[in-house]
């Protein structure tokens, strides 16, 4: 009950802000299903239902690029300096190409008080590599991949 507080509290205030550089917003939650058994738990996890339907949504209404394929996306969180945890995405996306470039993008979905996302070497270097990142198990690749299909 207090994560649909938290979470409900969270989308009030993304909706009220925008940073178009980082597209910050509030998706729609909506239910998906889990493609393993292993990931049934992570998936009914509120923030992770969250930071999923915020990447796909992302990637549906801010193209190009537009993605074609997911790989190794996971999600972990690192401890702020004010002793929270904050929760981020990563993965690499496989953008539609023109004359076969084949070439995988690094991604990452953090959450703050909506979310931000970032495309590109900022979001592998700068978030998804740090040595401090706590990573759950699990590739939530076919999840995102789902929720992204389910957009279009």
């Amino acid at each position: 009950m207090r994560y649909l507080a938290v979470l409900l509290a969270i989308l009030v205030l993304a909706a009220c802000s925008a940073a178009p550089v980082t597209r910050s917003g509030s998706p729609a939650v909506s239910p998906t299903q889990v493609p393993t058994p292993e990931l049934q738990k992570a998936a009914t996890d509120p923030v992770v239902e969250f930071l999923l339907t915020a990447a796909a949504t992302d990637f549906h209404t801010h193209r190009p690029p537009d993605p074609v394929r997911f790989r190794h996306v996971r999600i972990g969180h690192v401890m702020t300096p004010r002793g929270e945890e904050q929760y981020m995405l990563c993965g690499q996306f496989l953008p539609a190409q023109e004359r076969g470039n084949t070439e995988w993008t690094p991604f990452a979905t953090i959450k703050t008080s909506g979310y931000e996302q970032w495309i590109g070497a900022q979001a592998a270097g700068f978030f998804c590599q740090r040595s401090s990142i706590i990573w759950d198990k699990g590739d939530l690749s076919p999840s995102l991949q789902s929720r992204l299909d389910a957009l279009r």
